[in-house]
């Protein structure tokens, strides 16, 4: 009777309005009908004194006009309404229609720490019409922003009457991709800059070269080991940094990436890492290495004169005032070589092309005294290599990228390296309840998760605000391109609506959270990062995709993300092609270690790595800590490719956690997985892929194919799945909510 009665009254509870991510203050208006998107002019009007304003206080170089940011807001608006609405300059505001302007008061628009932003707007909402006036041309267009997340919770049809004045807490509210140890394509990385500048995110700090630990499996000689260097360089001299120039970035690829994200508001960070994680750079000159050999000797007097050569041949190409040269993680017994070639990059850099650097905190003792220019702003990253405390004290600028709140390991974390170990998903929990203290919301200012007391004073001078990070230290074949969008799905809005509103913009309602993050990161505009676009938006499970024999192709967008099932009627060897992945049944050769399987099922990504259905157990993968991971110590499965006989009926069910699982003949048969090598090569663990399904085109031997929206069946002992961002707290809720109850019925 409790537990009926409790669901019952959280069921009520539970019933709010979704939030704009990030939250706003909002003074309705009850003397004004609402604005009816319906009836409005399908014409957006820009005052002509506005529409030439360009931002000059961000970080870009190539900073978008007012109009141009509009026209943005028109193609989002067209998505979004399927309606055709056009853009027009005004000398004066009309009193009915969409109109966009500057912010119309007086007094400054500032960050939490005082100093004037050009990110803050206004928002006015009549029954006649809908004012956006920004402090800058990048604050009208976050203010377009929150009309169009109102516009999607409101169903497109009308606004709710009222007023906002709204401004970011920080000036830097960004997100890191490690591409130095995975490829990402130029559209998946134009996609991910749209996604995240929908929720207001401003930097995207592009982690460009790398290589996989030195100290992990897979390779038996350091020359060997996996590198990327994902930027093409135009000087010939330096081409003995590219290890696959199918996979970098030109000139212009880059170009068109910077203007793509500056449309959308977001400045690109490149970072080029250097003395460590250098492997691009030694396995070109070996003779520029210490004997760990990712790291540059300094005292080599080539060393930092082909860093400079690098940062010379890409410094034109980098349109943003501050650039990242890595410092991560060098030789604490060298540090006096680290800190003059940080100064001396520092120094470089800035009068060469007048930018600014940032380094990763990393902790080097001088022992002469010697230290880090003021001018270099610190990344912190972890306690024991920077103190945000002492950074502050000593006049540093700095940003937070903690690494307990902020870092993900793609696929897998770093067990058993400590202190920290690193989710795969980012871990909204910490953001929601940081240093694991109940409704406790992480923002920039908060930084330890050990000492709680010893955090910055909000809008601390020194503090440009924060950064969060998806790392691929398992290597290019751990992951997908779009399991890494899955891995930041989440943490992006959640983590960017308190990276914008500090301590004095609204928190974030944990009883809506998760409803407010679902909804509207599948409505993003822009973008087609689920892949599910083309279909028709269905709110439960059911079918979306029936294909039989005779028919041409299955459907021209190629691809459909999870969660899904994908069923199969066989009859012999297949190709199924789709725009992310392909998926074919085909003979297995020996590949020397593993014996031909006859039959074998296989996903193919789009940069070519094959991932054979694999036998498990039903019961394994089931991890409560780290949901997908089999430990190969404790595993009862073998993982050798699974043998398929002809004719077969095959499902597939895919979801982000649990991967693409697949029964064959109504047997569960197995799941396609990576071997991730473990922290210092003392653990070892098999993880779940998630593939999107492919299906553009199919050749062969399938006579049937049923796509569902959902996961149709659970599997035996299958794990529920993740955690969505709130989980913890629905059950937090009910379990309060139980608690209450018994006090109210004790109390009566």
């Amino acid at each position: 009777m409790y537990l009926h009665t409790t669901l019952f009254i959280a069921s009520v509870v539970t019933v709010t309005a979704l939030q704009p991510l990030p939250p706003i203050y909002w003074s309705y208006d009850k003397n004004s009908s609402r604005f009816s998107m319906q009836d409005a002019p399908k014409t957006i009007y820009i005052l002509d004194s506005f529409a030439d304003r360009r931002d000059s206080e961000g970080l870009t170089l190539i900073p978008p006009s007012a109009y141009e940011f509009a026209q943005v807001f028109i193609d989002d608006l067209n998505q979004i309404t399927s309606t055709n609405w056009t853009l027009e300059t005004v000398s004066s505001a009309p009193t009915a229609g969409i109109i966009l302007g500057p912010f119309r008061d007086t007094f400054p628009l500032v960050h939490e720490g005082g100093s004037p932003t050009e990110e803050g707007y206004e928002l006015e909402i009549s029954n006649s019409s809908v004012y956006i006036g920004g402090s800058g041309a990048r604050g009208m267009f976050w203010g377009t922003r929150t009309v169009l997340q109102k516009m999607l919770i409101s169903n497109t049809t009308s606004l709710a009457p009222g007023y906002t004045i709204d401004a970011p807490a920080y000036p830097t509210r960004g997100y890191m991709l490690d591409a130095g140890r995975k490829w990402y394509s130029p559209s998946f990385l134009k996609e991910l800059c749209t996604y995240a500048s929908f929720f207001k995110m401003n930097e995207f700090h592009y982690h460009t070269s790398d290589n996989y630990p030195l100290n992990r499996g897979r390779n038996s000689t350091w020359n060997a080991i996996y590198h990327q260097f994902s930027l093409h360089p135009e000087t010939p001299s330096l081409h003995g940094l590219i290890n696959r120039a199918n996979e970098t970035l030109s000139r212009a690829d880059f170009s068109a990436l910077e203007s793509h994200c500056a449309l959308r508001g977001v400045t690109i960070i490149p970072e080029i890492e250097a003395p460590g994680h250098s492997l691009a750079i030694t396995k070109w000159k070996p003779e520029l290495a210490l004997p760990k050999k990712d790291l540059l000797n300094l005292s080599h007097p080539d060393a930092i004169p082909t860093v400079k050569a690098i940062w010379t041949d890409f410094l034109p190409w980098f349109h943003t005032k501050e650039v990242h040269i890595g410092a991560d993680e060098y030789d604490p017994l060298l540090a006096d070589d680290y800190i003059n070639f940080v100064n001396t990059m520092s120094d470089f850099i800035h009068s060469t092309s007048g930018k600014r650097i940032r380094i990763w905190g990393t902790h080097e003792p001088s022992p002469t005294n010697l230290s880090i220019s003021k001018d270099v702003i610190i990344q912190h990253w972890q306690y024991g290599q920077s103190d945000p405390i002492a950074l502050q004290a000593q006049n540093y600028s700095f940003i937070n990228s903690e690494d307990w709140w902020s870092y993900m390991s793609l696929k897998n974390d770093h067990t058993p390296i400590f202190p920290a170990t690193y989710p795969q998903f980012f871990n909204t929990t910490r953001t929601l309840n940081f240093a694991n203290v109940r409704n406790w919301q992480w923002e920039p200012s908060v930084f330890n998760p050990v000492n709680l007391t010893e955090q910055l004073k909000p809008g601390a001078s020194g503090n440009k605000g924060a950064i969060l990070a998806a790392w691929n230290d398992n290597g290019p074949d751990a992951t997908t391109q779009l399991e890494a969008y899955y891995a930041m799905r989440e943490g992006l809005p959640v983590a960017g609506s308190r990276m914008w509103s500090g301590t004095r913009g609204v928190m974030l309602d944990p009883l809506t959270v998760e409803e407010s993050v679902m909804f509207l990161t599948a409505r993003a505009p822009g973008q087609y990062l689920d892949r599910r676009g083309a279909f028709e938006a269905r709110d439960g499970e059911g079918v979306v995709l029936e294909w039989k024999t005779g028919q041409e192709g299955v459907i021209g967008e190629g691809s459909y993300g999870p969660p899904y099932t994908l069923s199969l009627s066989v009859t012999g060897t297949f190709t199924l092609r789709g725009r992310d992945a392909t998926l074919s049944l085909s003979p297995t050769p020996s590949n020397g270690t593993e014996p031909s399987s006859g039959l074998s099922l296989v996903f193919t990504t789009d940069d070519n790595i094959p991932y054979p259905l694999r036998s498990v157990s039903a019961l394994d993968g089931q991890d409560p800590g780290h949901p997908g991971r089999i430990w190969t110590n404790l595993t009862t499965s073998p993982h050798i490719p699974v043998a398929i006989n002809i004719p077969a009926t095959v499902r597939i069910e895919t979801d982000v956690v649990n991967g693409s699982r697949v029964w064959v003949n109504d047997s569960f048969a197995g799941r396609f997985e990576v071997f991730v090598y473990g922290g210092r090569n003392t653990l070892f663990s098999w993880s779940q892929m998630a593939f999107v399904a492919p299906l553009e085109s199919v050749e062969g031997g399938v006579e049937k194919l049923v796509l569902e929206d959902g996961v149709g069946r659970k599997g035996v002992g299958e794990y529920e799945g993740p955690s969505s961002v709130a989980s913890t707290i629905e059950r937090r809720i009910l379990l309060e909510l139980a608690e209450l109850f018994v006090l109210i019925l004790w109390l009566v």
